[in-house]
């Protein structure tokens, strides 16, 4: 089969994905790391008339916006929460020491039972005091016995030690320490307005030359989904964004949805 035509400009020949970075201005934007499947796109419905005589009239254009979708690969709930412009609130909690003063349990035989909370490194809980029913202390490895189990949770169970104060069956309270994991909190539901990003996209060939596209005001579409693969799939979970640009009417006519740079084709 004979070639139809011969490459015009091989540089426009582009390769590559892109780092995304979202924030309030392009002068605070944030790179959102590992991405999967990011696409750019730009819409618009032309406005036709009809006329009695003669063919449609092209009036123009309406609904101007263009997208940038994309499969974030690092679940990072700040960054989401950025992407969500103010209908999420992120809160950090400390990994601090957490004092549990009245617990009961129930010890039957020589089961184990595990406390209610647990430390996030999975080592056994600390300053652990344990009266019986009766308010009176009890002694470890004589009245009963702490171990770890194989979660990473904290059990009590009755010494089997014939000379133990706690009998089959008697509740017990436990007082002890815990300091869990430090983590994210993320809530949502209730909020209304969203506070407009702006979103980039730069693809960097192997010359340091970009392609990049600016969208100036923009916001999530549709709010977003987490895919959980399947434990014998060894892929990653992924949250997939799709962010919609609209026209920013403060800025100039023709410079008020988005902004490509390309320095790889001239």
């Amino acid at each position: 089969m004979t070639n139809q035509t011969t490459v015009q400009n091989s540089s426009a020949v582009r390769f590559g994905s892109g780092k995304i970075e979202v924030g309030a201005s392009t002068s605070a934007l944030t790179d959102v790391g590992a991405i999967r499947n990011a696409s750019f796109t730009r819409e618009f419905e032309k406005v036709e008339v009809m006329s009695d005589n003669a063919h449609r009239v092209l009036v123009g254009i309406k609904d101007e916006a263009a997208y940038l979708d994309f499969d974030m690969l690092e679940t990072d709930f700040n960054n989401l929460t950025v992407f969500m412009g103010g209908l999420d609130t992120l809160t950090e909690v400390a990994a601090s020491p957490v004092t549990v003063t009245t617990e009961a349990h129930t010890l039957t035989g020589t089961d184990s039972a595990r406390l209610d909370h647990k430390d996030g490194d999975g080592t056994e809980v600390s300053a652990i005091v344990v009266t019986d029913s009766s308010g009176n202390a009890c002694t470890r490895d004589t009245d009963y016995v702490i171990s770890v189990d194989s979660a990473g949770w904290t059990t009590i169970a009755r010494s089997s030690d014939a000379s133990g104060n706690i009998a089959d069956g008697e509740a017990v309270n436990v007082a002890y320490s815990s300091t869990p994991n430090s983590s994210v909190k993320v809530t949502a539901g209730g909020k209304v307005a969203i506070t407009d990003k702006v979103v980039r996209i730069t693809n960097t060939n192997e010359s340091g030359k970009k392609l990049q596209i600016t969208l100036y005001k923009a916001s999530i579409e549709n709010g977003w989904t987490y895919d959980f693969p399947a434990d014998n799939n060894f892929d990653a979970g992924m949250i997939h964004i799709k962010m919609k640009g609209i026209l920013d009417i403060t800025r100039t006519a023709g410079d008020q949805l988005c902004e490509i740079i390309d320095e790889q084709a001239p």
